[in-house]
């Protein structure tokens, strides 16, 4: 009987704590190890807070070292599948992460490793995946610092609008305006899947699953979709 370990992540100590957002990345690896007759030897649940995590620029490149060190559950179940010959099982690549340095090192490791929502894939649509995920991570922050430059230039102060100086009038306004910066690029894609009939907890789902984030790093939740569908979309 094969060995597998099993590696969940999720963005926030709140989230590692509650459970919340494990119970599908629990669905799907355990699915996967249960039709392959396999036994899971080890299962790791990493949590990584929104000060600990990778940013990727787009022109400062992070090293393999500096990823492995803010991902030391990573690198421990790494090490586990290299002495006990285990599979490593993941819900889907981007809870690995969105690094072509990192698949590429897995590769390199010798381990055998799966994504539990696409089981097929070889090594070259993995690192085809890696590379986009990386490509929307450098655009998101290119982007948000465009954005932030242009605001800061119109006389924006930048920070939590309730620590400002401001009324109740101008702080909601600051909040919708950053509303439609923040989400601009995945508003087209909300509004598709509202009008197919999608719940708000299914495109919060789906967005997560394609992941992306919310403005504050988090995974999306039903109420941030209904937030974005009536500030951004509805502006």
């Amino acid at each position: 009987m094969s060995k597998y370990a099993i590696y969940y992540r999720v963005s926030t100590d709140g989230q590692g704590k509650s459970g919340l957002g494990l119970d599908a990345q629990k669905k799907l690896c355990e699915h996967f190890v249960l039709h392959q007759n396999g036994q899971v030897s080890k299962e790791i649940i990493e949590v990584e807070t929104g000060t600990s995590k990778i940013r990727i620029s787009h022109d400062k490149p992070f090293s393999l070292e500096t990823l492995l060190k803010k991902r030391p559950k990573l690198k421990e179940i790494i090490d586990f599948c290299h002495k006990e010959k285990a599979v490593l099982v993941t819900a889907d690549l981007s809870r690995l992460g969105r690094s072509q340095l990192l698949i590429s090192y897995l590769m390199q490791t010798g381990i055998n490793f799966i994504c539990a929502d696409s089981p097929m894939d070889g090594a070259f649509i993995l690192q085809i995946k890696a590379a986009v995920y990386e490509e929307e991570a450098r655009t998101i922050s290119k982007r948000t610092k465009l954005a932030l430059e242009a605001k800061k230039a119109k006389g924006f102060k930048l920070g939590n609008p309730r620590f400002q100086d401001v009324d109740r009038t101008h702080r909601a306004k600051v909040e919708k305006t950053e509303a439609i910066q923040a989400y601009s690029q995945i508003a087209g894609l909300v509004s598709d899947y509202r009008k197919q009939g999608f719940s708000y907890e299914k495109i919060a789902n789906e967005l997560n699953r394609l992941g992306f984030k919310t403005r504050q790093g988090v995974e999306f939740k039903k109420m941030t979709v209904k937030r974005i569908l009536d500030r951004v979309i509805t502006k």
